[in-house]
């Protein structure tokens, strides 16, 4: 698949893209909802979802929803997969740092389900550490 093709495809669904079964994180805030990574891990229970401009955050009994502050990406061969993903979101009481490493080999520990990518994150003062995989929202 060439590049004209592939950004055309990010188009239309809104910055993230599966190429040949690897996802393709271009742009997480073009469009607000064909796609997601939901992450998930235990040691305290939490998840996030990333969306294209927010965090869905919840740890342990508490649940906030972040907004996007800043992200970067570096992207394996060809730039066709981002290999590594770190997102920061805050509002006035709450900040998560959230960095996501592709690996086609992380088993989750909430449902035994094999993902895609590693995640590791900072609520707060809380390590996170768990496994996300792309999902249509």
């Amino acid at each position: 698949m060439d590049a004209q093709k592939i950004k055309g495809i990010s188009r239309r669904l809104g910055g993230v893209v599966i190429v040949s079964g690897c996802l393709l994180v271009s742009s997480l805030h073009t469009v607000q909802a064909a796609w997601k990574l939901e992450c998930v891990g235990n040691s305290p229970a939490w998840s996030v979802d990333v969306l294209p401009k927010s965090l869905k955050t919840r740890v342990g009994g508490k649940s906030a929803t972040l907004p996007i502050l800043a992200k970067s990406q570096a992207h394996g061969r060809h730039n066709r997969v981002a290999i590594k993903t770190q997102v920061r979101g805050a509002n006035r009481s709450d900040r998560l740092d959230l960095t996501l490493t592709f690996t086609k080999s992380c088993r989750s520990s909430v449902n035994g389900k094999l993902m895609s990518f590693r995640a590791k994150a900072k609520f707060n003062q809380t390590r996170l550490s768990g496994c996300c995989r792309a999902v249509r929202g």
